[in-house]
């Protein structure tokens, strides 16, 4: 979500307590379970599943 939010991997860092490296890291293992390749794919497909569980 904090994707979706505009967030940078520094401030999602800052808002979890964890490295910038390790948010690096973890987005990496999210877009290959999200089968994309980018920030803007992976909110997508967020916003998606979003969308779905309301309607």
């Amino acid at each position: 979500m904090w994707i979706v939010h505009g967030k940078t991997n520094k401030e999602i860092a800052l808002i979890l307590d964890i490295s910038p490296r390790t948010v690096n890291k973890y987005l990496e293992q999210i877009f290959r379970k999200l089968s994309v390749d980018n920030r803007t794919s992976a909110a997508f497909a967020a916003l998606e599943c979003i969308r779905q569980r309301w309607a």
